[in-house]
């Protein structure tokens, strides 16, 4: 038995404007306390069923910004963690970083502590458009930083760059892809923009003062990303991410194949597929509640559900659907007792619509599929 852990960090300089994560914009944090709190709640989880006694198989350091906080912090996770349970001996433990949060030491004193991926949320090298997502790096501050993780002895780098920003062009787009790709990054995930509730992007666009990208130029940069990172070796294997032979993301993998999870950390999602359909919760959202109930009793849980049979079958097409080479319709069955057209007798619609393909017994998006994968995906719930 086996699990993945994610450690959720809230805190960043600033939070961007288009962000809904749960995340709170400080110029200081209680980093020792915070930890302490993280500790307690994984303590509180070893100890017990379905946790107790599992090897963990990949670890995410997610935000927020993990690389505000020390690598002596983070190492201080770590090594309780590597006491209470067993840890795989090819565990790949990424840690989310901003380019303006770290220097050429704290990226080798990550690399030092255990870090062995790095997730950099680039965004753009495009001048006008980091400044209208909000961000505090430059172009020449990624540069440096992607040079200075090389030097430190990272080899493996995932980028993450936002497409169909306000304002952006193709040939903004292109240069985009250029200058990502030139530095031989082993991932790369691209992300549409999208305009979330109770965010400052959403406001702004309802009110006028923000003009989204038109659907038709949307469409035009999915393709050119599809088409410049295939061209250069890269696998297309989820819809937004991209990946060198042997460097897809396993953590997220984890996510999308439905496998146990435990998150840490204020508001952060655990899944247990045990009892029956599954079982998931969160934490409290608020970080200084969160770490209050962690360091009060070690459980810190503030929703929890356990998922119905239906609720499990459309989250397993919606999640499994996501990687591009699909799933086998076999399992779904073995999973479900019926075959995917007793359970969702409309997907023989979707085939027919070329949304959706069945290839050596396997289900998938189309790449037509992939324009519209919101609407095929809620046409399961």
């Amino acid at each position: 038995m086996s699990f993945s852990l994610y450690v959720h960090i809230p805190y960043c300089l600033v939070k961007c404007p288009y962000c809904d994560f749960n995340a709170y914009g400080a110029r200081t944090w209680p980093e020792d306390r915070y930890v302490d709190a993280l500790c307690a709640e994984l303590r509180h989880y070893l100890s017990q069923a379905p946790w107790q006694e599992q090897r963990v198989e990949t670890i995410y350091f997610g935000g927020g910004t993990p690389s505000l906080f020390a690598p002596a912090a983070i190492a201080r996770l770590l090594q309780l963690l590597a006491t209470l349970c067993d840890l795989a001996p090819d565990l790949e433990i990424t840690l989310e970083a901003d380019p303006a949060s770290v220097t050429q030491d704290k990226l080798a004193a990550f690399h030092a502590v255990g870090i062995n991926r790095l997730s950099f949320g680039i965004q753009s090298f495009q001048p006008a458009l980091l400044k209208t997502l909000g961000r505090l790096h430059s172009a020449e501050d990624a540069l440096r930083t992607l040079a200075w993780a090389r030097e430190g002895g990272f080899t493996n780098l995932s980028l993450d760059l936002i497409f169909a920003v306000p304002g952006q062009t193709l040939p903004m787009l292109e240069d985009d892809l250029s200058r990502s790709l030139s530095y031989l990054p082993e991932h790369i995930s691209l992300y549409n923009l999208t305009y979330e509730e109770n965010t400052p992007f959403f406001t702004m666009k309802r009110k006028g003062q923000l003009l989204p990208v038109d659907e038709d130029d949307e469409v035009a940069m999915y393709g050119l990303i599809r088409e410049r990172c295939t061209a250069k070796g890269y696998q297309h294997y989820e819809i937004s991410n991209f990946a060198r032979p042997g460097f897809s993301s396993r953590h997220n993998a984890k996510y999308w194949q439905g496998e146990d999870y435990l998150g840490l950390g204020a508001g952060a999602h655990s899944f247990s597929r045990e009892p029956a359909w599954g079982r998931r919760w969160s934490n409290e959202k608020n970080p200084k509640t969160y770490m209050n109930k962690a360091l009060a009793g070690g459980d810190a849980c503030s929703f929890t559900e356990t998922l119905t049979r239906a609720q499990a079958c459309g989250e397993f097409l919606f999640l499994r659907l996501r990687q591009l080479e699909g799933f086998s319709l076999a399992l779904f069955a073995e999973r479900f007792g019926q075959s995917l057209t007793d359970a969702f007798p409309h997907v023989v619609d979707l085939c027919a619509e070329r949304l959706l393909r069945e290839e050596s017994g396997k289900i998938k998006l189309t790449p037509q599929g992939l324009l519209v994968a919101d609407t095929v995906f809620a046409s399961f719930f």
